[in-house]
């Protein structure tokens, strides 16, 4: 069953699926072939093992027009992606920029956060300091108002 005879007219059995073929229209997985007529001998063609020469309801379509048409195909994904890859790059981009910017805002929070802890500590002292000489007054006044 490696060759089969197919001078059948091909268009009225192609399928309307792009590419390379795998299942026919009937639902059988399909078979690769060569051809020996005369007019393609020696070229592949997929075609459902139910058919026949007289039954043009299943599938036969030539082996290189399915590999042309997957490469088509492939190449019409492939510059959808090259399109999305250049989009992707310049999303990234921009997300770096952004995350830079970003970066830089929580420094300076940072920064400005260090600088009112250390303003807390300088007043945390001067504070102390003020409650020492409120307390070394309170004690002076105290005396005075004992033994005075």
């Amino acid at each position: 069953m490696s060759s089969v005879g197919s001078s059948l007219n091909s268009s009225n059995r192609q399928t309307n699926e792009r590419g390379i073929p795998t299942r026919c229209n009937c639902g059988k997985a399909v078979d690769r072939f060569t051809s020996n007529t005369v007019k393609n001998p020696g070229r592949l063609f997929h075609c459902c093992p139910m058919g026949s020469e007289k039954d043009k309801t299943h599938l036969f379509k030539w082996t290189d027009i399915s590999v042309v048409e997957e490469i088509e195909d492939f190449r019409d994904l492939f510059d959808v992606l090259l399109v999305d890859n250049s989009e992707f790059h310049k999303s990234m981009t921009a997300s770096e920029t952004i995350l830079k910017r970003h970066t830089s805002r929580v420094e300076e929070m940072e920064e400005a956060i260090a600088r009112c802890e250390e303003k807390s500590m300088e007043c945390i002292r001067e504070l102390r300091v003020i409650k020492a000489v409120f307390v070394c007054c309170f004690v002076m006044v105290f005396m005075y108002l004992t033994f005075a």
